[in-house]
């Protein structure tokens, strides 16, 4: 059997403890708070982004620098690996992806493949998970990268923050239209426009039952069933309504798999505390 290494990064709402029991490299992006620099999921965990928000800081997140990539594939080199599978959240919403491309043009290694998912958060992960089951199975990277093609072209993102308080801070929505949309209490629902080039909105409505509604509809119309799909549902410490949301699509989608996890900070610092991330993707 060909030993393969499949890598991916922080916006796939993966943490160490998934990559590890799952035999996958995780590389971190990084989360500055008050001009210091932290490795997501190294130096900083998810419930301590949240304790900065609480405290009123204002984080950002930026890719792995070039150094940090090139180690990593200088590691990698040394291990003799038949094939480097790398998976990385739309290379329109990050620059990951271009630094995974010039450290092995740096490296000069050969046997790196590159995957852009075109999407963000938990179904990058879910890749990451599928693509090392396919490895361990001996297929090929083509026959891996078919697979993976076949999720993106499965997958649908919607993003519901709980407040506009954080997309005003982080430049999503102009001051303006946070508060006038917070004064009319209405709420927004966003997605990731399906080529992953953008998270636009979506919807709006003045209460969560119909923003659900609205997802729901999206998901039918889309053909989502228990036998071909899974739903993650990532949240930034909101956990009342990843329980409501899963009880739902459960209900709606007889037997569906639902997994509730966090969401990755690279979404947490535009959507702010509270915020949910519903993906749908394809089983393989």
């Amino acid at each position: 059997m060909e030993k393969y290494l499949i890598v991916t990064d922080t916006t796939s709402a993966m943490d160490q403890e998934i990559a590890q029991k799952n035999g996958i490299e995780l590389i971190s992006l990084s989360v500055i708070v008050d001009g210091h620099e932290y490795k997501d999921q190294i130096d900083i965990s998810t419930k301590q982004l949240y304790d900065y928000l609480r405290d009123g800081k204002i984080p950002s997140t930026s890719q792995p620098n070039t150094g940090y990539l090139v180690e990593q594939m200088e590691k990698w080199q040394e291990e003799d690996y038949e094939a480097i599978i790398i998976i990385t959240c739309s290379a329109d919403l990050s620059g990951t992806n271009n630094g995974f491309h010039l450290a092995k043009d740096t490296v000069g290694l050969d046997n790196v493949y590159i995957y852009d998912s075109r999407q963000l958060g938990a179904p990058v992960m879910d890749m990451a998970i599928c693509a090392k089951q396919l490895a361990d199975e001996g297929k090929t990277v083509d026959e891996i990268f078919a697979a993976l093609e076949e999720k993106t072209n499965h997958s649908f993102s919607f993003l519901y923050p709980d407040n506009f308080k954080q997309l005003s801070r982080s430049g999503r929505l102009s001051p303006m239209a946070a508060r006038m949309a917070s004064m009319l209490k209405i709420k927004a629902l966003l997605c990731l426009d399906e080529q992953g080039k953008a998270v636009d909105k979506y919807t709006m409505a003045r209460t969560e039952v119909k923003i659900l509604k609205s997802i729901v509809d999206k998901f039918h119309e889309l053909g989502v069933n228990a036998k071909q799909h899974k739903i993650y549902i990532s949240h930034a410490d909101n956990e009342i309504f990843a329980k409501k949301a899963k009880l739902l699509f459960q209900t709606t989608f007889h037997g569906i798999d639902v997994e509730i996890n966090y969401l990755p900070a690279v979404l947490t610092c535009h959507g702010g505390l509270a915020c949910c991330a519903i993906h749908t993707t394809y089983k393989i």
